[in-house]
């Protein structure tokens, strides 16, 4: 593995927040040997965050492994241009970037793949299999199955970060089995972990990055099994009209696929810990 920050030093910041993003197409940078890419984020935990300055975190580090092999497979090579974007906790600024973006733009986060984004974005193949969390404040007692959440959690609010699966889940909980539900949209997941953690009158739900985060900085919350919600797979994310995602899935699919090779599992290791991917591995079989 590169050194995170040699590759980061590489990296050239753009502050075009109010313009589209673009970069050049695969088929422009393999004609031409080399080429210009966008990245763009979103804070998402432990999966991408400031450490001194410097992007880091499992996404960043799963970016770096495709960008070398981009250069050495392919023979060409890449300029990275970072954006920042102006709030780099709103997801729904960071989604749309991405989506009015063109050519070779790339965004980086724990993005959910569904098939409605499907049709307003491209995915990259799966790079993480993703748990959705229901907390709560400490003194709610444990929800004893979800089909009875509307009488256990009556008159509580679901506070969710906006643009997010969690806010569609949110109102489809709403429209089905709980008609009284009160919902509460904010801009990030800190918001809705702070919010839990202050008031028992609040619920919400993480992605399991999230709630990697959540636990650390704050102690007055708790996880309720009976609302796990598994199956869900993150993956990068392009505009609609990029040449990239062959790439992209090339990256994955090799060797048997990245996300069953031992540098995927030193990553996952290196960016999360030990003791989390047993967590994770833990509530996968429960």
């Amino acid at each position: 593995m590169k050194n995170l920050i040699l590759i980061i030093s590489a990296f050239f910041l753009s502050y075009t927040a109010n313009s589209q993003l673009s970069g050049d197409s695969w088929k422009q940078t393999k004609s031409k040997g080399t080429g210009e890419v966008t990245v763009t984020y979103n804070y998402s935990g432990k999966f991408i965050f400031q450490n001194n300055g410097e992007l880091d975190g499992l996404c960043i580090k799963i970016w770096n492994e495709f960008v070398e092999y981009v250069e050495s497979t392919h023979k060409v090579n890449l300029d990275v241009n970072v954006h920042q974007p102006q709030d780099a906790v709103d997801f729904s600024e960071f989604y749309q970037s991405v989506e009015n973006g063109s050519g070779g733009v790339f965004g980086l986060a724990d993005v959910t793949i569904t098939q409605s984004r499907k049709k307003e974005v491209q995915f990259s193949p799966s790079f993480f299999s993703n748990v959705s969390i229901l907390l709560t404040n400490k003194s709610v007692p444990d929800l004893k199955s979800f089909s009875n959440i509307s009488s256990e959690f009556s008159g509580k609010t679901l506070i969710v970060q906006k643009g997010t699966t969690h806010e569609k889940r949110a109102h489809e909980l709403k429209a089905g089995s709980f008609p009284q539900l009160k919902i509460e949209s904010v801009n990030s997941f800190k918001e809705c972990y702070e919010r839990v953690n202050q008031n028992s009158n609040y619920f919400t739900y993480l992605d399991f990055s999230s709630y990697l985060t959540a636990i650390e900085e704050v102690s007055n919350i708790k996880r309720h099994v009976a609302g796990d919600k598994t199956g869900e797979e993150f993956g990068f994310i392009m505009p609609i009209n990029s040449d990239w995602e062959p790439i992209l899935a090339e990256f994955f699919n090799k060797d048997g696929g990245f996300t069953s090779s031992t540098e995927y599992k030193k990553i996952v290791a290196e960016s999360l810990g030990t003791h989390v991917v047993a967590m994770l591995n833990s509530i996968n079989q429960e």
